[in-house]
């Protein structure tokens, strides 16, 4: 099979994975599927930008910030691949942090590249199993990051879309929602706020200049928009991802409230 031919067929990452037979994420080699695709994949030192990829025809390289956390090199060469197996022909484009936070939900290029990189490090198949019923927890998140070698944004979003619990995933900068995530229980039922609430756990770690992480029960109505939310309690789990955002998850312990907040 010539580059060409594979690049058409491989519009998905589980595709792309089950071509090359990966079973297990210890089996995710990153470089070695961009070879695959006819990507090469090197590493540099790189300002203001967590990678590059330009590509024309059947070739392409893609650049990753030799200084960056390997977390963020494994997510920025996905996210790469992504561009290059949904825009590929002629590819020349500069990816930052910033971009991989903020564009993860809607139709753009970015979204696109985020969730070809989620589905090619964290694969459903593979997943599921290990999260199986836990609840969306701080260490549990941590615990499947380290295992799939993923960031904390893209687990954070596997946990809420894959797992067993009402959650919800929520980009926050200082002043407002960035995007969110609502797990099927909880799509369309409950909305967070647009702004940030000084009253949960991502301002202030906003606030700091140092990166961090905070779990803590909360007031309901400190992240979601509903006239009885103050009469209810969720669990918050923060975590600072870059200088500007913080990603948070939000589940119930008590289910119960959930029906009553619908009725």
């Amino acid at each position: 099979m010539n580059q060409a031919t594979a690049m058409k067929r491989f519009r998905r990452a589980k595709d792309l994975l089950d071509e090359l037979g990966i079973t297990e994420p210890e089996e995710i080699d990153l470089e070695a599927i961009a070879q695959h695709v006819g990507a090469t994949v090197i590493r540099e030192r790189l300002q203001g930008t967590e990678a590059r990829i330009v590509g024309a025809d059947d070739r392409a390289i893609i650049t990753v910030n030799q200084d960056s956390l390997p977390t963020r090199q494994r997510f920025s060469i996905g996210h790469e691949l992504g561009h290059w197996m949904n825009d590929r022909g002629r590819v020349d484009l500069a990816c930052g942090a910033d971009k991989q936070e903020r564009f993860f939900t809607g139709t753009d290029k970015e979204s696109l590249a985020n969730n070809f990189a989620t589905e090619l490090l964290l694969p459903s198949g593979m997943f599921t199993p290990r999260l199986g019923r836990q609840p969306p927890t701080l260490p549990v998140i941590k615990d499947l990051a380290h295992t799939f070698r993923a960031s904390f944004t893209a687990t954070a979003r596997r946990v809420v879309d894959l797992g067993a619990h009402p959650a919800m995933v929520i980009c926050s900068s200082l002043t407002k929602r960035v995007w969110f995530k609502a797990s099927s229980e909880l799509e369309g039922l409950l909305w967070p706020n647009n702004q940030t609430s000084r009253d949960t756990l991502a301002y202030e770690l906003l606030k700091r200049s140092e990166y961090g992480e905070a779990t803590d029960e909360m007031d309901t109505n400190a992240w979601i928009d509903h006239e009885n939310a103050e009469a209810y309690v969720l669990v918050e789990s923060s975590v600072k991802v870059t200088p500007d955002l913080v990603v948070s998850v939000l589940w119930w312990k008590d289910q119960s409230q959930i029906r009553d907040l619908d009725s």
